[in-house]
């Protein structure tokens, strides 16, 4: 796989953490960047740690193809714990628990007390969490639609070439962490154990939480009809970045980020326009998996399964 030529950009300052803390769980506005990449670009920090890079229009159209639909698909799949991360207003309130006892989570609600669903949802591997996943496991979309899985394998693995070839010092320090995880829980021909698909969700500004530090994340997007929006805001850079279908998005997940949320839609929203994203990532949890029948023993001996 041959690259197109990238510039490259380094900053030797940046917006301080603190000053963009108080926009967390807030969508970006127009005036939190001064610049919008449009072409190959590859930005790095103050120390020389990258930040983005952003190339266009380096996957196969065939691979875009077969993918776009089964994503988009996954937007029936959705959420109430990812409201915070789509910058939903109103109040919180607890689940209540099948015993009739209260979660200890809160949740964002709408204005009629129900809970707001974000089209959001996680595939691949996942690390033991408390409550009733005590142990690591498969996701449900992979176990339940392993067809469907099956045929965004070979995306995944583009990215990972295209990661390989444009950031060769970071994707080789990610795969010392790779070589000591056990293979089943990463995806095939790729340094990554998860995804995570968000179906026309405007990020509101944040960091990611559980993926490994010392690596980098992969944001693709695919969209469809008219609409206005959805710029990648960078914020301590002032950089921002409109990622379309065919191009990959590495970032480093330390970074502060969120979308501008859509203007000018043009009909019916995923109907005449809509807009899907995927992140591809490694959580940095899965480091601690034993294999598949040694979790499954695990659940076994703490009642979870």
């Amino acid at each position: 796989m041959k690259l197109p030529p990238c510039s490259r950009v380094v900053f030797r300052t940046r917006v301080p953490s603190e000053a963009i803390k108080p926009w967390k769980s807030k969508h970006p506005l127009p005036e939190h960047y001064d610049v919008l990449l449009s072409g190959n670009c590859e930005v790095r920090g103050p120390s020389g740690e990258p930040v983005v890079v952003i190339l266009r229009d380096v996957l196969s159209r065939d691979v875009v193809a077969e993918a776009k639909p089964i994503l988009h698909w996954m937007r029936k799949f959705t959420s109430d714990n990812r409201a915070n991360y789509a910058g939903a207003p109103g109040g919180t309130g607890k689940i209540t628990r099948a015993d009739g006892t209260k979660s200890k989570t809160n949740r964002a609600l709408n204005a009629d007390g129900s809970f707001v669903e974000v089209a959001s949802m996680v595939g691949g591997f996942f690390e033991q969490q408390g409550g009733r996943f005590p142990f690591c496991r498969t996701t449900g979309f992979t176990r339940n639609y392993p067809e469907k899985w099956n045929k965004l394998l070979p995306l995944f693995a583009e990215c990972a070439r295209v990661y390989e070839k444009a950031l060769p010092k970071r994707y080789s320090t990610q795969m010392q962490v790779v070589k000591d995880t056990h293979q089943a829980w990463l995806i095939p021909d790729t340094p990554f154990t998860t995804i995570t698909v968000n179906n026309t969700v405007a990020a509101a500004y944040h960091k990611d939480g559980g993926d490994l530090k010392s690596g980098m994340g992969i944001l693709l997007a695919f969209e469809q009809g008219e609409f206005d929006g959805f710029e990648l805001v960078v914020p301590e850079y002032k950089i921002a970045i409109r990622v379309k279908d065919g191009d990959v998005l590495l970032f480093n997940p330390v970074v502060w980020h969120g979308n501008i949320p859509p203007s000018n839609q043009v009909g019916e929203q995923d109907v005449d326009w809509w807009r899907t994203s995927l992140v591809l990532y490694y959580r940095d949890g899965i480091t601690g998996c034993l294999s598949p029948e040694e979790e499954q023993a695990k659940a076994k001996r703490r009642g979870a399964i």
